[in-house]
């Protein structure tokens, strides 16, 4: 059976519709990227943008964090190893670091505007 005219706008606008929903998903929304710094006992949340130094207390030491041109790093922790210093700033939604023998974390995701509705609320 042939493709009318119809068909062929009905296939335009579910591409659309699917093209949209794809760039509108994997660009992070319309939120703002927060970094959270997680220890054992507390949570600390900046805005990316944020520009701070401080120290972390785990149970190896301090670990110090750094947040300076929309990007956190690990620059200096009691580990043996390193490891975590060595990684580098993370930058992008959904990246993380963490100094595990001391127990800190630090990772940014995009605070989406709907972040408090999901499946289960509908």
């Amino acid at each position: 059976m042939p493709l009318k005219p119809a068909d062929f706008g009905i296939i335009f606008f579910a591409l659309c519709a699917v093209i949209f929903s794809f760039f509108y998903t994997w660009s992070g929304g319309d939120g703002r990227p927060e970094i959270i710094v997680k220890s054992e006992n507390n949570e600390w949340i900046f805005p990316a943008d944020a520009e701070e130094t401080f120290t972390v207390p785990g149970p190896l030491g301090n670990t110090v964090v750094e947040i300076r041109n929309n990007r956190a790093s690990i620059t200096a922790s009691p580990c043996i190893n390193q490891t975590c210093v060595a990684t580098g700033a993370i930058h992008k939604d959904g990246q993380w670091t963490a100094c595990l023998p001391n127990r800190i974390m630090l990772y940014i995701r995009v605070n989406k505007a709907n972040d408090g509705i999901d499946a289960a609320a509908w």
